[in-house]
Formats: structure tokens, C-alpha cells, sequence
């Protein structure tokens, strides 16, 4: 893995699923850095404490699921901070503006 920071592409991504979160009543929405180039969103809810994982796509690029490697990872940050884990699939256009909705997965 490539030491890099996040892309534009990738921070553009996080700030619409912060955006969603906090427009969904999350409160104490926070980045954690999970690796030198890769972020996951905390989030309080009503019903429930999360951690996030954001994955950007450009359009026409497809979606495509994390590895299990990376879902494992995700799930034993996200139980180590007793927060439920989940990914949150971002299309974007060239403009960084959202294509479609946000699709959520739940790990675990």
C-alpha cells in the first residue's frame, strides 16, 4: 500500500456521508485516521454509535465491495470503540457532486 493522502475525490466523498450523517441526526461526527491513507467517519446516533468507512467511485466507475481483509479490519476497529461498522459506497461525478444515493452496508 502506497503512503499517499486521501485524493480529493476521497475527501469529497467523506464529506458527503459526513453531510448525510449529520442531516440524519448524528451528532460528534469525527475522522479517525484507520491507515496513513485511509479515514473512517464516528458518528453518534440515537439508536446507535458508528464507524464508517467511506468508499469514493468517479462515474461511470462501478462499485465494488471491500476486501474481506479490509471488512475484518474495519469490524475490530469499529468493536474495539463499541460502535457498530459500516461502509458507506460514495458515486461522485468530475464535479464531486453525488450520483444516485449512498449505499450502506453493514458489517456484522
Amino acid at each position: 500500500m502506497s503512503n499517499i493522502e486521501l485524493s480529493e475525490n476521497e475527501l469529497a466523498g467523506e464529506n458527503l456521508v459526513e453531510k448525510w450523517l449529520s442531516g440524519n441526526s448524528y451528532k460528534n461526527i469525527t475522522k479517525e485516521n484507520l491507515q496513513k491513507n485511509e479515514n473512517v467517519l464516528i458518528a453518534k446516533g440515537n439508536i446507535e454509535s458508528i464507524l464508517v468507512r467511506v468508499k469514493t467511485f468517479v462515474h461511470p466507475q462501478g462499485i465494488y465491495k471491500l476486501s474481506e481483509y479490509d471488512i475484518d479490519k474495519t469490524k475490530r476497529r469499529a468493536a474495539r470503540q463499541k460502535r457498530i461498522a459500516y461502509v458507506a459506497y460514495v458515486v461522485i461525478d468530475t464535479d464531486k457532486n453525488l450520483v444516485g444515493e449512498i449505499l450502506w452496508e453493514r458489517l456484522g
